[in-house]
């Protein structure tokens, strides 16, 4: 962290995700984005009165799955509490919520960076509706209005709550994003971030080193990029450390950060749990979870490809960078199509890096489609990959050969023999195109002959251009040497 080294800081994270389910948490109406406001309501979501909830099951199971998968331990029985608080956006004056009986507590998130691999531990993960959306930002809205779409009040949200173990912007980046993809595998939720599906509370105090006593503790909410958090935790703890530094008092407040400014500004006082005079919800009975139902949710929770387990695989198995590694582990059929292919290839895994990051993820791009949407297979990659190794493919052809496997499928070395483009390695029919071009380029073979390697560029370039690009580069070179040697 940048800033001041006679200080640190203690950072806490409150991830929001929603669930990925039909309907809404405690009522059948539509859990969908992008719907025309306030069209998918009824009483319960509305908070009418004479309305009552009920619990959506499959919230229940994907909150009790993304549990599991973070090594939460799983209780008996669940329950829901209200939690009072009056702001615009809540129609009933309290949100249900999980506060006494959470869907798991005392987990993990294992995280991953260029400087390796670290845990952060979870506190607790919980399941609660969300609010209505406020809207203040859009053209259609007055200046100092707010308009409230109540299409989002009741969607099911989770909440995974992390200690306070984080330490700078970076490292809860590294922490948001493992998270993310733990979620995403988990198949509990999309977590669009454009879509509000993945949205970020996060509170920072800052004290000087040393001191046991932590700092006052201010909370940043709604944060919906990772770029906002990092930038909201660097400039609070910038400016945490001046006032600490000038001899003033750090308050306890709600902040919001202002992506244009690149600052914090209060929102109001920030409330302590005291505040929400959380009670048992009277109309949700608790819910019994059997042992036998959290072995299954456990056993389906095992079945889930670790993010920080496969970044760890790349790292180690194939020499990967960390973006090359995230790359692979997260764009859809990319980690199990290297790894098909590194059982087909003999060759170095570095070289199935190199083609599948680079030539064929461009080919991808320039036309349009998802590597299962191509007709690539990993055996032929691999095929390709061989023929290289074996000389009989240069790297121009390979590409050639790459771009109509993709179209069309096949075998490498039927698609080089149909279009011509087997490698020529053959050293007396090189022989003869290398004395030529020294006959056609005598100034050349001079200065190659002096010691300007720079001038071997028009020898081989004549070669090249004869064979159509077809002649293997290091036969050409050695024919030249030999060529030049000769009295």
């Amino acid at each position: 962290m940048s800033g001041n080294g006679e200080f640190e800081a203690t950072i806490g994270l409150e991830v929001h995700v929603q669930l990925k389910t039909r309907s809404k948490l405690f009522c059948g109406c539509a859990n969908e984005f992008g719907a025309p406001p306030n069209t998918l309501t009824c009483p319960v979501c509305l908070g009418l009165p004479g309305s009552l909830p009920v619990l959506n099951r499959e919230a229940l199971r994907l909150g009790l799955k993304a549990a599991a998968a973070l090594n939460c331990r799983i209780p008996d029985a669940v329950s829901f509490d209200r939690k009072n608080y009056f702001y615009p956006d809540l129609p009933k004056g309290f949100q249900i919520s999980q506060h006494f009986g959470a869907v798991g507590v005392e987990g993990e998130v294992e995280y991953w960076s260029e400087d390796g691999f670290g845990v952060i531990p979870v506190e607790r993960v919980h399941l609660e509706e969300d609010t209505a959306k406020a809207v203040h930002a859009e053209a259609y809205v007055y200046a100092d209005e707010t308009l409230l779409d109540f299409n989002r009040a009741g969607v099911p949200l989770m909440e995974v709550v992390s200690e306070p173990a984080i330490t700078s912007p970076a490292q809860a980046r590294r922490y948001v994003v493992a998270l993310r993809r733990m979620l995403v595998e988990a198949g509990v939720s999309d977590c669009d971030l454009e879509k509000g599906a993945f949205r970020i509370d996060t509170n920072i105090s800052v004290k000087r080193k040393g001191r046991e006593a932590l700092g006052e503790q201010v909370e940043i909410k709604n944060l919906n990029s990772l770029k906002a958090m990092e930038g909201a935790l660097q400039y609070e703890f910038d400016r945490q450390v001046g006032i600490i530094e000038g001899g003033g008092e750090v308050t306890r407040v709600t902040l919001h950060y202002d992506d244009a400014t690149g600052r914090t500004v209060p929102t109001r006082v920030k409330e302590v749990r005291a505040d929400y005079r959380y009670f048992a919800e009277p109309d949700l009975p608790p819910v019994a979870l059997p042992a036998s139902y959290i072995k299954q949710i456990e056993a389906e929770a095992e079945e889930i490809a670790r993010p920080a387990t496969v970044i760890r695989e790349l790292f180690e198995g194939y020499e990967t960078t960390l973006a090359e590694a995230e790359m692979l582990a997260f764009t859809p059929g990319y980690y199990d199509f290297l790894k098909a292919a590194s059982a087909a290839y003999g060759g170095e895994r570095r070289a199935l890096v190199n083609w599948l990051v680079g030539d064929v993820t461009r080919e991808l791009k320039e036309r349009g489609m998802e590597l299962a949407e191509s007709k690539l297979t990993p055996g032929a990659l691999a095929a390709l990959l061989e023929l290289l190794d074996a000389g009989e493919a240069n790297v121009p052809a390979a590409r050639e050969v790459l771009a109509a496997l993709m179209s069309e499928g096949g075998e490498p070395a039927a698609i080089m023999d149909a279009k011509g483009l087997a490698q020529i390695s053959d050293a007396a029919a090189i022989e003869e195109l290398v004395r030529e071009a020294v006959a056609a380029n005598p100034k050349a073979a001079a200065d190659v002959r002096g010691g300007k390697e720079k001038a071997r560029r028009a020898l081989v370039g004549y070669v090249m251009k004869k064979t159509g690009g077809r002649a293997n580069p290091t036969v050409v070179n050695d024919v030249i040497a030999k060529v030049l040697a000769e009295p």
